[in-house]
């Protein structure tokens, strides 16, 4: 299994007063950069290691690109990495092509560290919706909530831990739809969130989905920090311990924060049938402001 072992934290001009001592062999980040965070990043890795890779997930023919090379998620064997340490751009990348790295790591038995950069502030709607609740203009709708190879099982018998976030029309859409079941769902709301005050905007942003699922008396809220893969983490060990007990099995669906994310993608790696949803939504550009909080985790493989 990967397991985090370091955690770094710190603000930008900190940050970068101090590179690393050793250059990482490769770097992945994704094609597209969508905001100030994403042009930093992408300045920081030209730094810091010796080649930097996009990755992109084509969830039509369920390949993986990286680099020029393309290959079925399955196909692991057929890549190869350089020896030494390696750097995954979460500010960046998507679930799909974080947790396929993590796959591809694990594999390879490769230790890596975990660069996420928080926004100063979110892209706000300019129109007020009729409730007055702030909503924000972050991204496009995908190809709906579907689950993600080889993260796959049976649904309908599962049950559903949801990440809340500021979209709270993506937990909607499983909420509503017939493929799921939310009778016996969580929900997991980033608290702390990354600034003060920003868990009242999930909260808000996410109302009416709870109203729906608080009908259901199995309905239940977690709360771990917004910004915390290691509590998250735990919290989803957690529910999937209990639904053990239970003999059930457990349904991810990671729609808030990226270090949310980031604890969902390593959990399902570590662990046997979980499944993985995910809703490809397009992300947009200039969707968040300014560079806040610099996040580095150190990944390691525990062999136990």
């Amino acid at each position: 299994m990967i397991e985090v072992i370091d955690w770094q934290l710190s603000v930008v001009s900190k940050f970068q007063e101090k590179l690393p001592q050793e250059k990482y062999v490769t770097a992945f980040t994704c094609p597209a950069k969508y905001d100030d965070r994403g042009d930093w990043v992408n300045s920081y890795l030209t730094q810091v290691a010796d080649t930097v890779l996009t990755v992109s997930y084509d969830p039509i023919n369920i390949q993986l690109t990286i680099g020029n090379k393309v290959f079925g998620i399955q196909d692991f064997d057929g890549y190869t990495l350089p020896n030494g340490k390696v750097l995954v751009d979460a500010t960046s990348l998507a679930l799909p092509e974080v947790v396929h790295l993590f796959r591809l790591l694990k594999h390879k038995k490769t230790p890596f560290d975990v660069i996420y950069v928080q926004p100063s502030g979110y892209n706000e709607r300019k129109e007020k919706s009729l409730d007055r609740v702030v909503s924000f203009d972050l991204s496009d709708d995908g190809l709906g909530a579907q689950q993600l190879p080889p993260f796959v099982g049976f649904s309908s018998d599962a049950s559903m831990c949801l990440f809340l976030g500021f979209e709270g029309h993506r937990v909607g859409s499983i909420i509503h739809s017939d493929e799921y079941n939310t009778n016996n769902a969580t929900c997991l709301i980033g608290a702390p969130a990354f600034q003060i005050g920003w868990e009242n905007q999930a909260f808000a942003n996410n109302y009416k989905q709870i109203q729906e699922l608080s009908k259901n008396m199995n309905a239940r809220l977690r709360f771990a920090g917004a910004n915390d893969p290691i509590k998250t983490y735990e919290t989803i060990d957690t529910i999937y311990t209990s639904l053990k007990y239970d003999k059930k099995g457990l349904c991810l669906a990671p729609f808030g924060t990226k270090p949310a994310a980031i604890a969902a993608a390593q959990f399902v790696v570590n662990n046997d049938g979980v499944i993985l949803l995910y809703d490809f939504v397009q992300k947009k550009a200039r969707r968040s402001s300014g560079t806040d909080l610099i996040h580095v985790w150190s990944f390691a493989h525990n062999l136990k």
